[in-house]
């Protein structure tokens, strides 16, 4: 019998205890794994409730700026917009979320600290955004806006002037701004219209002729710059479309998120030195082996001025929408007209002359057989409708214009009630030879139908007075037919001294007299054609704005202070308030910052 020495014995052992050794390690390398998993997940749940409560005090400040436009960085970081939450993975997630004023004026800082585990795990997250307030712009901060778009044709100056400080000689100036606000609304200057202002168009900007801009132009959809000599913009130009410039200089520097091509004759002299003449998001066209289209030695096709510029583009707002009509006039008019079925149809023939104050009106022949007892008492001179002057004079309506800017006579405001003194028609008619004065104060026409004053008639407005017509019709301004105000400007009311107010759609408004006038024309409905010789003051507003004769327009920045007080955005256009993240940190649980 042979003795067993053990060798596999120990063999085995060795074995089983190297196996035990390598399971055993094995096991702590997983132990270690996941606790780093767990931990990770843990330091990954804080974190995502940290970004959880940014997120929520963002939405709410911007939820606050909806809610109130006006608000202030300082007002807006006080506006409770603190929280303190969880998560749905369990009871022991939570965040603590607020809002405070950065050390900037324009910054809004969101600090947010999660953690899981009853702190175990901890994340602290500190987001940065840029406050940019909204701005409250007056019903008519730019000479010309046009909903729909704008057409110039023809020789005429636009410049503006304010009547507030001197007459137009004394003050003109350049800021006779064109806007048009709806999608696709184009700006057309053909003819050689030298406008002294910016132009910004929600559509695209068409300078055809040799009409100059003399200030900046900006365009939604793409600019073109006809063939042709000299300055065609004194100022800058810039689109989110292309640009197509064939002709004349742009003395500013240009940028297209579009492509830009440049023709032979086409410069850009930026004479305000900017680090690019020309920054374009597409594709470049430009002569190749002519001088002048390239800076500092680099062909403007280099790729150094390949770059899109994104520019923010003008705000879009539908023809029907607030911003289109921020008087409210079309939702309003049928209130301010009433009921029409009593009013008389006026109409002012050969060698008639009335004369209207706010609460009494007469009318008189010019062979001196007068029909006139001065206090609204007038009897009528056998035109239909003219019968009773006095039940006219004497009505009495809410007209929601003048709820802030009070109706004045003869100096005193009208304020023992909430009522105007207006006078009621179907419709005005200013015949060859008929005149029609102004004068005592503020005069409120409502007529249910046409207003027109014809060749050879006029009206004049005396000094200290107004006329405020509301108008579902046509409005016909032509031929000889002369508005004359004697003092352009605000009245002692703040209204201005002539004002059209038209909720007619279509073919609206008709300025064509061959004699200057002063106006301040709200036809949001309507298109306003202005096609006489003589100059126009004021300002328009309109649906699509058509010129064509060879008067001059001078836009009277005076009009900016009117208040109104009434309307959609409280009578003014509100640029809206925003809040843009910029930046973030992670910081240390513990950290102050």
């Amino acid at each position: 019998m042979k003795k067993q020495n053990g060798f596999t014995l120990i063999k085995v052992l060795l074995l089983s205890t190297m196996a035990a050794v390598v399971v055993f390690g094995a096991m702590r390398e997983t132990l270690v794994q996941e606790r780093l998993s767990g931990n990770f997940q843990k330091s990954m749940n804080a974190r995502f409730l940290s970004e959880k409560g940014i997120y929520i005090v963002a939405k709410c400040l911007k939820d606050k700026l909806i809610e109130d436009p006006s608000l202030t960085r300082d007002q807006l970081v006080m506006s409770q917009c603190s929280y303190s939450g969880g998560g749905s993975a369990g009871d022991d997630l939570k965040f603590d979320a607020f809002a405070s004023a950065g050390d900037e004026p324009d910054i809004v800082v969101i600090t947010s600290s999660g953690e899981r585990y009853s702190g175990d795990s901890n994340d602290k997250l500190t987001a940065h955004y840029k406050f940019t307030p909204g701005n409250s712009a007056s019903v008519n901060d730019s000479f010309m806006a046009g909903c729909t778009g704008v057409s110039l044709k023809g020789s005429s100056l636009i410049d503006s002037y304010d009547s507030s400080v001197g007459s137009y000689e004394q003050t003109k100036s350049s800021n006779a701004v064109i806007n048009t606000s709806s999608s696709n609304a184009d700006v057309v200057l053909s003819g050689h219209s030298i406008i002294k202002g910016d132009v910004n168009a929600s559509g695209a900007i068409n300078l055809m002729g040799s009409s100059p801009v003399y200030g900046n132009i900006k365009s939604n959809t793409g600019i073109t710059i006809s063939s042709g000599g000299g300055v065609r913009v004194d100022g800058n130009a810039q689109t989110l479309g292309d640009i197509l410039h064939q002709g004349g200089e742009i003395t500013g520097y240009v940028r297209a998120n579009g492509s830009a091509t440049m023709k032979s004759g086409a410069s850009i002299a930026n004479l305000g030195n900017d680090d690019f003449d020309i920054q374009y998001g597409g594709t470049g066209t430009f002569p190749k082996n002519e001088s002048g289209f390239s800076q500092n030695g680099i062909h403007y096709s280099n790729s150094r001025f390949n770059v899109n510029p994104q520019l923010t583009p003008i705000e879009i707002h539908a023809p029907d929408s607030p911003q289109c009509d921020p008087l409210a006039l079309t939702q309003n008019m049928d209130d301010v007209i009433g009921d029409s079925d009593s009013y008389p149809y006026y109409e002012v023939r050969a060698n008639q002359h009335y004369t209207f104050a706010p609460t009494w009106a007469y009318y008189e022949t010019v062979n001196g057989n007068s029909n006139n007892n001065g206090n609204g008492n007038g009897n009528g001179n056998g035109n239909s409708g003219n019968d009773d002057l006095s039940a006219i004079s004497a009505l009495q309506k809410d007209i929601y214009i003048f709820d802030t800017l009070k109706q004045q006579s003869e100096g005193v405001a009208q304020s023992d009630s909430d009522l105007e003194y207006v006078y009621g028609m179907t419709g005005f008619t200013v015949g060859s030879n008929g005149s029609v004065t102004i004068q005592g104060g503020d005069v409120i026409f409502l007529i249910d139908g046409d207003f027109s004053i014809q060749g050879g008639s006029g009206m004049t407005i005396k000094a200290g007075s107004s006329l405020s017509i509301f108008v579902t019709g046509n409005i016909d301004l032509g031929g000889s037919g002369n508005v004359y105000v004697e003092q352009h400007g605000l009245t002692t009311s703040g209204h201005a001294a002539f004002n059209i107010y038209s909720s007619q759609s279509g073919e609206g408004v008709s300025l064509g007299g061959n004699s200057d006038m002063y106006a301040k024309v709200y036809a949001p409905l309507s298109t306003v054609s202005v096609t006489g010789s003589g100059s126009l003051y004021g300002s328009i507003i309109g649906a699509f704005i058509y010129g064509s004769g060879s008067g001059d327009y001078h836009f009277d920045e005076a009009l900016k202070t009117i208040d109104l007080g009434v309307g959609n955005e409280d009578g003014s256009i509100q640029t809206k308030p925003t809040l843009t993240f910029e930046r973030w940190y992670y910081r240390l649980p513990n950290s102050s910052e």
